[in-house]
């Protein structure tokens, strides 16, 4: 399968939940499918992990979806234990494992296509509820369940390799810009002010 197919899932049962997305293709199809006002973009590898599991417990009664992938993942496993010691019931992280680093243009494997196994991490590090799944049938269950149900999800997705992103029209917001839009949206969403109104 492939993970713009499941992007397509997930981007059509959103409604208010926020959404943390990793880097390059995710970004890239994610832009193309949603321009949900609650998508925060993250410029740096190995982070939307971090910042997803952050925006949960800063907002419990928010439902907050983080968009990873395997390459980022493994840079920043200290974030799984972090998830692992708090257990949010309103996050949800989806692993896009494609098992190479993509973005790099190379394809290098990560160590995902040998031994390693997210799910295991994951369990190890306390989720319980980690899980792999490998089909678009199990994706849109749990897509529908993150955006529908309590608990706390870490799903790692195995998809094929697809370099279709790259083909597809760059977002014109930068990070800086899109990260004051998307802070207005919170201060909308949660009537609170976070960035001051006068410099």
């Amino acid at each position: 399968m492939k993970r713009f197919e499941c992007l397509q899932i997930l981007s059509k049962l959103i409604t208010d939940e926020l959404v943390v997305l990793g880097m390059t293709g995710i970004h890239w199809e994610w832009n193309h499918l949603s321009k949900h006002e609650g998508n925060m973009k993250i410029g740096s590898m190995g982070n939307a992990a971090a910042v997803a599991l952050g925006m949960a417990l800063g907002l419990p009664h928010r439902r907050v979806i983080g968009l990873e992938s395997d390459g980022s993942t493994l840079l920043d496993l200290a974030t799984v234990t972090t998830i692992g010691r708090y257990l949010p019931e309103n996050l949800t992280i989806f692993v896009f494992d494609n098992q190479v680093y993509s973005g790099s243009r190379i394809s290098q494997p990560t160590v995902t296509s040998v031994r390693a196994s997210l799910e295991g991490i994951a369990r190890g590090a306390g989720i319980e509820s980690a899980k792999t799944i490998h089909d678009v049938e199990s994706f849109e269950r749990e897509a529908r369940g993150a955006t529908s149900e309590k608990g706390l999800r870490y799903v790692v997705v195995k998809v094929q390799e697809d370099t279709d992103a790259r083909k597809l029209p760059k977002p014109t917001m930068d990070y800086l810009e899109h990260k004051y839009h998307f802070v207005r949206y919170i201060e909308k969403t949660e009537g609170k002010a976070i960035l001051p109104s006068h410099r």
